[in-house]
């Protein structure tokens, strides 16, 4: 497609350099500086100073100013209706999402005020996690764009063209980022799209906890029938992926890449219960955003020329220069060693403690959450997933074999035990639990509301027993270590381990060192957190 080249286009590319290098020299440092120390006068004085801006005339982006009002809403609405984190003051955290409403409607009429919304939401209400930083990205290249074009007022459409050029580049590079990854894997850039068993992905979110409500000899027939077409599920994964790099040729190939994307994040939702449900309403938002914009708002945001400035944005965040998407780029194995959680009740009942019971750290006791309790090597990462083929290989070969399991795991296993961490998380685990038995509410949301939470990103709410809902007082939770491995030749889900590595006694007092960490209980569920 050809597309002349004029003025227009290097005014647009000039807007896009301005508002990428305000994005990564002033709004990211602020807002990380500003999340990790989010005291009301820190978040005054930045506000501040940006606010004489807003006084100055910004061109209008129209039906894009929609999407960004739909995303603090969508995000305001995971921030205020996550759990409490019953081990702190309650009040304190009551009080942080209400401020966040607050400024979550202040922000859709004062750009000014996304500064201190976004401070609140990555700080104190811990948004800034691998499943909602696209979205808060988006939000802050648009507050970078608002500062640029309020210092350097250009034309009207070189303007929303340089904010659908940025938007764009934020979602897109989310998942050209991953392919580079995936192309990196092995000694071809195709190697993983033809070695890699992706319906071993399925096999190890089963057992992980996902769609466990399925017989497994129902998900077995599914495995055996979704092996066959591992190759042609990889090489198109692989192009939506990467459909990024050509996406501004043309505004209808941009539409149609962006719901690709959300179609295939809810693709790995079904198979591997990993739901990134932000970046899905995010590119369908931003999709319809861009569909709605008049002819005349957008004509340097796409041809030859735009597609070039798209591309060097793109390459330069895939190379962690602008914002650093994930790799998410690895093998999937069959095998699986998993901490798992259960409790006992005040009646003698023994149930399941799932990761959605333990919102606002969902994510954390989702994945991997627990291994610093054990001292087993472990092997893997999330739901089995490995960095060299070879590994994964010598896995699907030794099968239920303990033998050579144990010698896997004396080469390539890790030991992750640590006492200062085992301390404070039963700590956390017993102060919360105590604070629940003694009636202390977890949920922000009255009991007959509580079916509009925000959705979690781990749907990892199944296993071995019936699920622990608060039903009654728990008065011991048990940790145990579990290793599981599907075996491909048989379709069988077998347990290669299954023994407890903690008990908490909820009736017993607790010891000094743990009293002593209970100050700090709720730093272990957060810690893999990521800084933003």
């Amino acid at each position: 497609m050809s597309t002349p080249l004029d003025p227009s286009y290097v005014a647009t590319g000039a807007v896009v350099a301005a508002v990428v290098a305000c994005y990564r020299l002033g709004v990211s440092p602020t807002v990380r500086a500003l999340a990790r120390h989010p005291t009301p006068l820190a978040v005054g004085a930045a506000v501040a100073v940006i606010a004489p801006l807003a006084l100055r005339t910004s061109p209008p982006p129209g039906p894009l100013r929609w999407f960004v009002v739909f995303v603090i809403a969508l995000l305001t609405w995971r921030g205020v209706t996550s759990d409490h984190d019953v081990t702190e003051p309650i009040g304190p955290q009551r009080r942080d999402k209400l401020l966040l409403l607050f400024l979550a409607v202040v922000s859709c009429l004062w750009a000014p005020a996304l500064l201190a919304w976004i401070a609140v939401y990555c700080g104190r209400l811990r948004g800034w996690q691998h499943h909602a930083m696209m979205p808060v990205r988006l939000l802050k290249a648009y507050l970078a764009w608002f500062l640029v074009t309020a210092v350097l007022a250009p034309p009207s459409s070189d303007s929303t063209a340089g904010l659908v050029l940025v938007l764009g580049c934020v979602s897109l590079s989310h998942y050209v980022k991953p392919v580079w990854s995936k192309a990196r894997l092995g000694p071809r850039p195709w190697s993983w799209a033809w070695h890699n068993r992706t319906h071993y992905l399925v096999a190890s979110a089963y057992s992980w906890g996902w769609a466990r409500f399925l017989p497994s000899r129902t998900v077995s027939r599914l495995l055996r029938r979704a092996g066959v077409i591992d190759r042609p599920v990889n090489v198109l994964t692989m192009v939506v992926e990467a459909a990024g790099l050509v996406a501004f040729l043309d505004r209808r190939l941009l539409i149609a890449i962006l719901v690709a994307t959300a179609l295939f994040n809810l693709v790995v939702a079904i198979a591997s219960g990993i739901l990134f449900w932000e970046n899905v309403a995010a590119n369908i938002g931003l999709a319809t955003a861009v569909a709605l914009l008049p002819g005349t708002d957008h004509g340097t945001a796409f041809g030859w020329p735009a597609a070039l400035v798209a591309l060097a944005v793109i390459l330069l965040s895939a190379a962690d220069l602008l914002w650093q998407p994930w790799h998410l780029g690895w093998w999937d194995a069959p095998f699986t060693a998993r901490l798992h959680w259960q409790v006992e009740t005040a009646s003698g009942e023994t149930r399941g403690l799932y990761n959605d019971y333990m919102c606002p750290y969902e994510r954390e006791f989702g994945r991997v959450e627990g291994y610093f309790l054990t001292d087993e090597p472990v092997l893997h990462g999330h739901l089995g997933i490995v960095w060299d083929r070879r590994l994964r290989d010598l896995l699907v070969q030794a099968g239920a074999d303990p033998d050579r399991l144990h010698a896997l795991k004396q080469s390539y296993g890790r030991p992750h035990r640590n006492e200062e961490r085992s301390a404070e998380h039963v700590a956390f685990l017993t102060t919360m639990f105590t604070r629940l038995n003694a009636g202390t509410r977890k949920s922000p949301l009255p009991r007959w509301l509580r079916h509009l939470k925000a959705p979690g990103g781990q749907l990892y709410w199944w296993g071995d027993l019936p699920a622990y809902r608060g039903e009654e007082p728990v008065r011991r939770i048990t940790v145990r270590y579990v290793e599981r491995c599907y075996l491909p030749r048989t379709g069988d889900f077998v347990t290669l381990a299954d023994r407890v590595v903690r008990e908490i006694d909820l009736n017993a007092p607790m010891t000094d060192q743990e009293n002593t960490s209970c100050a700090r209980s709720s730093s272990t569920a957060a810690r893999t957190s990521e800084s933003c």
